[in-house]
């Protein structure tokens, strides 16, 4: 299982930045699916170009990336396939960048800006952990087909049913019957 590599912040090129371009391996994609609606599409490639830009020690992770997935429409049940394309930017700060001030609160009101800012470890950037995390966020929650579905799903009408008595009434049946 071949995951993407992990990138120390001393191979990325101060200024110029470190541009990557990634074959994702199958064996490496299809257990992060795992747990999905979707699998991993035989025979088509799975790609990720990704660059690391230097901000001090802060490190820029910026890319794209691209596999194809097998679903199942909710709409007709149908096989189809959907194309997962990512776009992405991320800040990623040295662990304990911003420690927390004594007396701070427990809970701490996050602003826009500080949604997508994540921390490295040890000077260590792992693209396997960023790219499995925008993986998953492509994953589409209820796979359609993006037109009308070409077989809509028929369901027949059930026979009817013939009233029949509560069998806990046929003493009173009888009653009546009886009285008759």
């Amino acid at each position: 299982m071949s995951a993407p590599p992990v990138i120390t912040i001393d191979q990325i090129p101060q200024g110029e930045g470190l541009p990557l371009d990634l074959a994702l391996d199958p064996s490496w994609l299809s257990p992060i699916l795992e747990g999905t609606e979707v699998k991993l599409t035989a025979g088509r490639p799975a790609r990720a170009s990704v660059r690391l830009d230097l901000d001090g020690r802060d490190v820029i992770l910026s890319g794209s990336l691209s596999l194809h997935v097998d679903a199942e429409c909710v709409a007709c049940l149908a096989p189809m396939q959907v194309e997962l394309e990512s776009e992405f930017q991320l800040l990623l700060e040295p662990a304990g960048k911003h420690k927390a001030r004594p007396g701070a609160p427990d809970e701490v009101e996050l602003s826009s800006g500080e949604l997508d800012v994540d921390e490295y470890q040890n000077d260590r950037i792992d693209l396997a952990r960023w790219l499995r995390e925008q993986i998953l966020l492509e994953v589409p929650a209820h796979p359609r087909h993006p037109e009308e579905c070409p077989e809509p799903l028929r369901v027949e009408a059930p026979a009817p049913i013939e009233p029949t008595i509560d069998p806990r009434l046929m003493p009173l049946m009888k009653f009546a019957e009886k009285k008759e």
